[in-house]
């Protein structure tokens, strides 16, 4: 049987009858009680007066789960029957009912859970919205869910009840319902306006002005003040602290209060002014008993969500109208009030009239969720008395879009239809779903449980550095989440199975400053959570490992945590001294953060939540490894290849990708397979830069052909200085990719198709040279630009290059090192036939005008030299060839040094390259003698090597070599073989140089008649016919007197054995019988010109001395010792032979005749012919040093002596043509290495 009701005095007991007929006539009602009008308590008992007997159980909703437990216990008194029978109530952790139960109290989220079971609600006859003005996320849904509900069923009835005035909203949106309004059961209150006095007055020192205001009225009443957040109730307290007020104790309130603070509020002192100082959970969540007094400062700390910015903001903003009337309400409950308000009447009447719904500024996702697995319209169709804007329903689809709930088309994932199985944050249930994955759900369903309430620590403001140190054995400076793990198992301890031992709990939670109800709903919320995964999803929850090491890893832990917020992560900037977060958010470690006084800045953070305050923060983080966004969420990376390339040892295509998330990088430089992602463009790699390029592993024919092809191309280029300009390799590609199928991309998949293809047509991947090269029209040019040069025999390979500013620019010659010896130094200067023209025309240019006058058009005349020139073979310079052709065409005389070659462009400046039989490069230049005296040692050295080869025999002391040939040929260079003395014994040696030989050979023949003939010869060394005169000058002459007589016997045997020298062991004998014939006559002869060459000495050394005093003929006595002084030379008999004695001699005279010349004319005319002579003598005099041993250098010499004689001496006989230009000549062509 039901309960009779009874109705306690309260002012809706007077509106009893106007709601039940209300109710009766229509579907839905809307009542409206004030304040203590008793609305909460009597409204289920008029609901189920009118109800009946009607099956079904009636609803009733409250915000909170303390309301709703707290109701159902107050209407289970008045109707006298136990809680948990005819009424009953279900929270969260926490039911009472049973199947008798007609009367249910609960949360508004208990009701939305059951609609996911219950469509239709169908055990609910009425349901009864309470508080409906506090317009809660799960209030707004709940009023459109019924209102599609009602729809479907007419039997359904549906009360609101709210405490404001928006009633008229509320009927409107449920189509003209009645409303009832109840009058409320308080005192009068008195309103008083106090604005600041200026902007400089902060709001700690506003409140204290107003606190002194009421003490000058009343000391002792208790004083509700408002304030936005905890930092300005800190702030406060500090100001009135030092306020000294009497008999006043200051008390915060705050959602994260303890409960031992809590306490103080609650349960006052006796005698002791309570100043509460609270935010505005205050204003409808707590009733504090005997407030008199309200201090409204007007602010709030409201949550807002920022789709824009995708964080949730703590802002501080002006509260509504219904706000204001809430808070002075809280003043009027126990006698007659007064609310003191921090701003301007004018302030308040520009205020809003309500707050805004919190659909309209929060976070959709949940909620939209919901919807879709609810098969509901979409949100923006959706029935809501205030519609969400849509910047905040995008947003709410990006983050379901983000966590994989939806795809793109907005329909619901499998991991969708899980999420809306959870009655969680979506966040939350995505990063459950993960852990089931990464085999973390036991560590995950500790910290979600922990993340879905408030934080367990405390940290009061009188005891911040105790708490600090007490708790710090659970922070891990690596991971806030791993800190609650370690939190979590130290509470275990105090539990035991399903049972606490709370004694001990509460003690260990004091010591560690830890609120002992959080962590009991921390464990209850663990258990429910933990059910629900059983019920809904058939999972098998294990609990959490003792031990880190039975636990799943940092890793498998924070990875299930990003994929509730895949976008919740940051990089850090040095120079801005931030972490720059995903979508450009800039944001810093939250204070309390474990990680926010770690030594060292972690270069990636990830998080679960941003918060604005007075800056952006990240609540509770963890280091990230940027490589798991990609893991958790590739649907929000983005990858872009760059730096793609032909990999050769691979033979595919590779790249380094980037990875983007949020506009930061998440990876650089990682090495992907391009093909894979993209063939056709791999395949285009593939042909440019593994075929065109010949970078395959292996070199198939085609290959080859392909090589061979473009060099032969690029030659034809290079000849033509067009490069680039005629091998075509688009048109090689273009061919290619026409053959080759278009899903080959690796060379392994050519291969195959090769192997496969070649087997009927091997060529069918051979390029033609018609696809790869573009016409030209003059390709008849081609035969002007040979690829050998060839000349007396000798072929020589020719090079070409386009390369400007390069080494080898233009035309080389290549020679081989054998073939520098014997090569023309002419011959580079002619270059190559194409290139004659141009040549000609640059050096006809470089002519005086006064010639060039006469060769107009030079055009034109160097062409005509040029065909004059067509397939003639050089004999000559092409300077000398070029003067023969101006003097012809322009009968004016043209010297060859008239041409600048200096003019001519690089490219035409033909280069010389020798290489060795390995074809290594040796040098490389433009001078061929430079080359030649670089390349010497190792032209020596070769020479020397050959030589040896050919004649091995050493140590000689008598003709027992065989025949001596004049000359041998060593490879493609030519010895002169001859006996070296070598004092001890005679050897054979090789001379590159013919004169080399010669003169080695004449010392050679000499040792070795020494050794046959050795008493005969001492004997004249004994009896020399000297004189008196030529004796004393054995001892004084020339440079090395010791030397003298020797080299006195060694011509005179020279002079005996007469010419030419002996090459064979016949001739050698020959020769011993002239010596032994001959040497004592020769020596007569020779001893006389030794006493010319000693009078001679006397006369220059007299002359010089007299003349070095004066300085008109002191030069003329310098050159006198110079020309004495190379005359006599070291062993200057032995180098001069016995066949120039005669010149030796006419040199002596000619000395003597000058010195009568210089006694009969004028210095002066002495000086002028110095000074005709001295430009040819002083560059061989510069140079002699290096040289002065080697023959040619010898036989120099003599022609400059004889050229002096024309020039001091006129009178005597010179022998031979000596000219200023044959010196010249004979002076360019001496050996320089």
């Amino acid at each position: 049987m039901p309960p009779e009701f009874a109705y306690p005095d309260l002012p809706i007991a007077r509106h009893r009858q106007a709601i039940a007929d209300a109710l009766r006539q229509h579907q839905v009602v809307v009542v409206v009680g004030e304040t203590g009008s008793g609305k909460t308590t009597q409204l289920p008992k008029i609901a189920l007066e009118v109800a009946g007997d009607r099956r079904g159980i009636l609803g009733c909703t409250q915000p909170r789960r303390l309301a709703a437990v707290a109701v159902a216990r107050r209407i289970a008194e008045e109707v006298k029957c136990p809680l948990g029978g005819y009424v009953g109530y279900q929270v969260r952790f926490d039911e009472k009912c049973n199947e008798e139960t007609r009367l249910k109290l609960m949360t508004d989220g208990i009701l939305l859970a059951e609609t996911q079971t219950d469509r239709d609600l169908r055990k609910y006859h009425t349901i009864i919205l309470d508080e409906a003005h506090e317009r809660s996320l799960n209030i707004d849904f709940l009023l459109g869910y019924l209102k599609l509900l009602l729809q479907r069923r007419r039997d359904l009835k549906l009360i609101i009840s709210s405490a404001t005035m928006d009633a008229g909203s509320f009927a409107e949106f449920f189509d003209g319902a009645p409303v009832v309004s109840v009058e409320g059961r308080t005192y009068p209150v008195d309103m008083h306006y106090m604005p600041p006095r200026n902007e400089q007055e902060e709001l700690p020192e506003h409140v204290a002005r107003a606190v002194h205001w009421l003490s000058s009225m009343d000391n002792r009443g208790d004083v509700l003040v408002f304030l936005p957040g905890e930092r300005e109730i800190r702030e406060v307290a500090d100001k009135l602290a030092g306020e000294n007020l009497p008999r006043t104790a200051i008390l915060p309130l705050f959602a994260r209060l303890g409960l031992a603070e809590q306490q103080r509020i609650f349960q006052p002192k006796g005698g002791e002014r309570r100043i509460v100082l609270a935010t505005n959970v205050a204003e409808t969540s707590l009733t504090i008993p005997g407030i008199i007094y309200v201090i409204d400062s007007g602010l709030a700390r409201l949550s807002r969500y920022s789709p824009a910015r995708q964080v949730q903001r703590l802002q501080i903003e002006e509260i509504s109208q219904a706000s204001a009337r809430q808070r002075a309400g809280r003043c009027g409950r126990v006698c007659e009030g007064v609310c003191i308000r921090l701003y301007s009447e004018e302030n308040w009447e520009e205020r809003p009239p309500f707050t805004d719904p919190e659909i309209r500024r929060s976070a959709l996702a949940g909620v939209i969720l919901r919807m879709a697995d609810l098969n509901l319209p979409p949100l923006s169709e959706f029935p809501l008395p205030d519609p969400p804007s849509p910047k905040l329903i995008n947003e709410g689809y990006r983050t379901l879009r983000e966590i994989g709930a939806f795809d793109k088309k907005k329909d619901l994932t499998p991991i969708g239809h899980q999420l809306a199985r959870l009655p969680i944050d979506p966040r939350l249930g995505r990063m459950l779903l993960e852990a089931n994955h990464e085999k973390a759900l036991a560590e995950l369903l500790v910290i979600v449980s922990g993340l879905s309430i408030m934080d367990p620590r405390e940290r009061p403001s009188d005891c911040a550095d105790k708490a600090d140190a007490a708790q710090a054995k659970w922070r891990h400076e690596d991971s806030d989440f791993l800190g609650m793990l370690l939190l979590w198992q130290d509470s275990l301890a105090y539990r035991e199975g399903r049972q606490w031992r709370r004694n001990q709990l509460r003690k260990w939670c004091s010591a560690n400053f830890l609120n002992m109800p959080r962590i009991l709903e921390w464990h209850n919320l663990h258990e429910d959570l933990s059910r629900l995964l059983r019920e809904s999803l058939r999972w098998k929850p294990s609990p959490l490992g003792s031990t880190p090491e039975t636990q799943a890893t940092p890793a498998m832990i924070h990875r299930s945590i990003l994929a509730g917020g895949p976008l919740l992560f940051g990089i850090w900037k040095p120079e801005e001294k931030l972490y720059r977060g995903a979508g450009g958010r800039n944001f810093g470690i939250f204070p309390g953060s474990g990680m926010f006084r770690r030594n060292k800045r972690s270069e990636w953070i990830m998080g679960v939540e941003l918060v604005e305050t007075t800056r952006l923060w990240m609540r509770r983080c963890a280091v990230l490894d940027p490589a798991w966004v990609e893991q958790i969420a590739p649907q929000l990376c983005t990858c872009h290849a760059y730096d793609a390339a032909w990999d050769q040892q691979a033979g595919a295509v590779y790249a380094k990708e980037r990875v983007n998330c949020g506009g930061l990088v998440l990876i650089d430089g990682r090495r992907i397979h391009y093909g894979r992602h993209y063939p056709k463009a791999a395949r285009e790699i593939m042909i440019r830069e593994g075929i065109l390029q010949n970078r395959l592993r292996d070199t198939p024919p085609f290959l080859q052909h392909l090589a061979d092809l473009r060099e032969e191309i690029e030659l034809v280029e290079y000849k033509l200085r067009r490069r680039g300009q005629i091998w075509y390799e688009d048109g090689a590609f273009d061919w290619l990719d026409r053959t080759i199928p278009q899903n080959i991309c690796t060379e392994k998949a050519l291969r195959q198709w090769r192997d496969k293809e070649e087997k009927q047509n091997p060529e069918i991947l051979f390029v033609p040279r018609d696809e790869a090269m573009y016409h030209f029209e003059d390709e008849s040019l081609l035969g002007e630009f040979p690829d050998t040069l060839a000349h007396a025999g000798n072929e020589y390979s020719v090079y070409y290059n386009d390369d400007p500013g390069s080494a080898d620019d233009g035309v080389t010659l290549g020679l081989h090192i054998e073939q520098l010896r014997d090569f023309p130094d002419w011959l580079p200067g002619w270059g190559v036939p194409g290139h004659l023209a141009r040549r000609a025309e640059c050096l006809l240019r470089s002519l005086p005008k006064d010639i060039r006058v006469f060769l107009q058009p030079i055009t034109q005349k160097a062409e005509y030299f040029a065909e004059l020139w067509n397939g003639v073979e050089r004999e000559e310079s092409l300077a000398d060839a070029l003067s023969e052709f101006v003097e012809t065409e322009t009968r004016r005389p043209c010297r060859p040094d008239a041409f600048d070659f200096s003019r001519l462009p690089a490219e035409l400046v033909t280069k010389i390259w020798v290489c060795d039989d390995e074809g290594n490069e040796l040098a490389l230049g433009t001078d061929i003698a430079a080359i030649r005296q670089r390349l010497q040692p190792l032209l020596d050295k070769q020479f020397a090597s050959a030589a040896v080869r050919e004649f091995p025999r050493t140590g000689m002391t008598k003709w027992d070599c065989g025949d001596l040939p004049s000359s041998v040929q060593l490879g493609t260079a030519e010895g002169y073989p001859a006996l070296q003395d070598g004092r001890e014994c005679v050897k054979i040696h090789v001379y590159p140089r013919r004169r080399q030989a010669e003169d080695a050979h004449r010392h050679g023949i000499i040792r070795l008649l020494q050794f046959r003939h050795g008493d005969f010869v001492n004997h004249l060394r004994k009896k020399f016919p000297l004189g008196l005169e030529g004796k004393l000058a054995l001892s004084t002459l020339g440079q090395q007197p010791k030397n003298n007589l020797e080299d006195l016997v060694h011509v005179t045997m020279e002079g005996a054995v007469g010419t030419p020298l002996p090459r064979t062991a016949e001739a050698f004998d020959a020769a011993c019988i002239r010596l032994r014939e001959n040497l004592f006559d020769i020596a007569k002869t020779t001893a006389r010109l030794w006493d010319s060459l000693a009078i001679t000495d006397a006369l220059v050394r007299e002359y010089c001395l007299t003349a070095r005093a004066s300085r008109h003929t002191e030069p003329i006595a310098r050159d006198l010792e110079n020309q004495l002084a190379w005359l006599m030379r070291p062993r200057f008999l032995m180098s001069t032979g016995y066949n120039r004695l005669p010149d030796l001699d006419r040199f002596l005279r000619g000395i003597r005749d000058r010195l009568q010349r210089i006694a009969q004319q004028p210095v002066a005319r002495e000086l002028e012919r110095m000074q005709q002579f001295a430009p040819l003598a002083a560059p061989y005099l510069a140079a002699l040093p290096a040289h002065a041993q080697d023959p040619e250098w010898i036989d120099h010499g003599f022609m400059l002596e004889e050229y002096r004689l024309t020039v001091f001496a006129p009178t005597l006989a010179v022998k031979g043509r000596s000219s200023v230009k044959k010196l010249a000549d004979s002076f360019a062509a001496l050996p320089r290495s």
